[in-house]
């Protein structure tokens, strides 16, 4: 959200677009009870923090601030409280030189607060969103999660096998959940669990003698002719590595590159945090990909028998 300023206003020399400059910025991250109200219908332009909540009662009725860090850098953050006496957002100032610095930063900085906080008072805790505006030039971001699109119902038979239900479990936990970590982790079981059918009938069939043929799937090697027009460019950007390549091989690199530090914690390893901007972005970046071929597999799968 750029502003527009009176002309003569020397604000509007300062303005530099949604990119934003080096300067100081303002964030918010707005708090959540998991699964009560981490998704918006709407979108409130106008929106100041106000609407947060979470199940951590302060000890005294009112707001306050903790600071991070050491004698020589540190940050201030204070704490807001809603009506209820309940933590319902987390504001602070940093020094950044964009938009996407400030959002590291932040992130970075109160994530980590958030993961003490569950641990410490045994609670379930995430965020609803994220406010940052640029100080000297007024110019704001939100970040959000938005409620999908309707979708008119279709299934009259509601029937499924029972290895197809494992497969059909994990795709719902894929694109019901709001951390994308386990988005990916989950999505990534629907590929594995496709793969591991199809190798249970490739060896059935070798063992009763008879041939037995198993899709291949490629990207196709124009990415931008699929999936629906809303999501095209987002999902053709995700793709893009993958053009004509086999589903195989991006699964592969996915698998090297996220989903075994999403799964693991190995002291020597990489392990991926919900705590780190740069390993949420790098999430973030992939899931459009992992989620429309691990769709695709599991359309195929289900097509290729019949659901008793």
């Amino acid at each position: 959200m750029v502003p527009v300023y009176a002309p003569g206003d020397s604000r509007n020399e300062l303005t530099s677009g949604p990119d934003g400059t080096p300067g100081r910025y303002r964030i918010a991250v707005v708090l959540a009870v998991p699964g009560t109200n981490v998704v918006r219908e709407d979108v409130d332009f106008g929106w100041p923090d106000t609407g947060g909540d979470s199940l951590l009662v302060a000890p005294d009725p009112q707001e306050f601030q903790i600071t991070l860090g050491n004698e020589t850098e540190h940050v201030v953050t204070s704490i807001h409280l809603n009506d209820h006496g309940r933590l319902r957002a987390i504001s602070l100032d940093v020094e950044a030189s964009n938009f996407q610095d400030a959002a590291r930063s932040g992130h970075d900085l109160v994530m980590p607060m958030l993961s003490r906080w569950s641990f410490l008072h045994n609670v379930a805790i995430t965020t609803s969103g994220v406010r940052i505006e640029e100080m000297k030039t007024g110019t704001s971001r939100l970040d959000l999660t938005i409620a999908g699109a309707a979708k008119t119902f279709s299934d009259r038979d509601s029937v499924s096998t029972p290895e197809h239900r494992v497969l059909l479990a994990a795709y719902r936990e894929g694109i019901s959940s709001a951390e994308p970590l386990w988005q990916a982790l989950s999505l990534y079981k629907v590929a594995e669990g496709v793969w591991t059918l199809r190798r249970r009938r490739q060896e059935a069939a070798v063992a009763a003698g008879q041939p037995i043929h198993e899709p291949s799937e490629h990207v196709p090697e124009d990415v931008n002719t699929v999936g629906h027009p809303s999501e095209r460019d987002r999902l053709a950007e995700s793709l893009a590595p993958y053009a004509g390549r086999k589903f195989r091989i991006a699964f592969d690199d996915i698998r090297v590159a996220l989903r075994n530090s999403i799964a693991h914690l190995e002291p020597d390893g990489d392990p991926l945090a919900q705590d780190s901007w740069d390993d949420v972005r790098r999430i973030y970046d992939i899931l459009p990909a992992l989620c429309w071929m691990s769709r695709y597999l599991l359309e195929v799968e289900i097509g290729s028998t019949d659901e008793t």
